[in-house]
């Protein structure tokens, strides 16, 4: 296949920013153990952006890839501020247009998100992924800032200002484990959401067995199937759960 004949546009994840204003018990970066993070800047550098946006350039130029799909990613990308990411989109079309087509997503916890954050998605298009583990009462057990409150409030609030200003989002939640699934996914629909991305929790071959004593052999399948059955069932086409979708895709 060449690559004008690729359709999966090509994806660069960069993580701008090593610190996040929550404190989530299951993060795979702040507490697995890994404290390589203490020692990078908080903020990505503007000539290390720059240098990876020239080298997507030249990649794109050598590839013929027709779209770069940018993702900002963390720690928690907002800390960066609203102004800062504008000026990086602006240097990321500055360099990319006339060679390939340049989308933005932002995936974030969506505590900071307000009306200057919406600006800057609308000038730029940027597509906006929220994290939100289902209703409060779970979600306020994980996903915590650092003086152990709970973020729920913030962020139903952040997913009712993107629906408003009609900004595309979408919901990332990690599997709860040992909750109902229906609970956690119907909650999700409760609030408007129609695009859905449930992550596994990060477990090792060291660490999971004191999961599955808790949970059963198959926790995450516990909470999956419910989910899958009704949204099958249903109109599969007006919710999309990529988990699903891209199982599907391999039929």
């Amino acid at each position: 296949m060449t690559a004008s004949q690729t359709t999966v546009p090509l994806g660069f994840t960069l993580k701008i920013a090593a610190r996040c204003n929550l404190n989530c018990s299951y993060c795979y970066v702040y507490n697995k153990g890994d404290t390589s993070w203490r020692s990078r800047p908080k903020v990505m550098p503007d000539q290390v952006f720059s240098a990876t946006i020239e080298r997507i350039q030249r990649h794109c130029a050598r590839s013929r890839q027709p779209v770069a799909h940018i993702t900002f990613h963390g720690g928690e990308p907002c800390l960066v501020g609203p102004d800062h990411l504008a000026q990086w989109c602006r240097e990321a079309h500055a360099c990319l247009d006339g060679l390939a087509t340049v989308k933005f997503t932002i995936q974030t916890n969506g505590t900071l998100l307000d009306r200057h954050w919406v600006r800057v998605f609308k000038d730029f298009a940027v597509e906006v992924g929220v994290s939100m583990d289902g209703p409060k009462e779970i979600h306020d057990q994980y996903r915590v800032d650092h003086s152990g409150r709970g973020s729920f409030d913030q962020v139903r609030r952040a997913l009712q200002l993107l629906k408003d200003n009609e900004i595309t989002y979408g919901v990332l939640c990690v599997i709860p484990l040992g909750t109902d699934g229906l609970v956690v996914h119907r909650s999700l629909l409760d609030l408007g959401v129609t695009w859905i991305n449930y992550l596994l929790p990060q477990f090792t071959h060291d660490t999971i067995e004191p999961i599955l004593a808790q949970y059963g052999p198959t926790p995450c399948a516990d909470f999956l199937l419910p989910i899958l059955d009704e949204w099958w069932s249903s109109n599969p086409m007006e919710v999309r759960i990529r988990l699903f979708w891209d199982i599907a895709w391999l039929i």
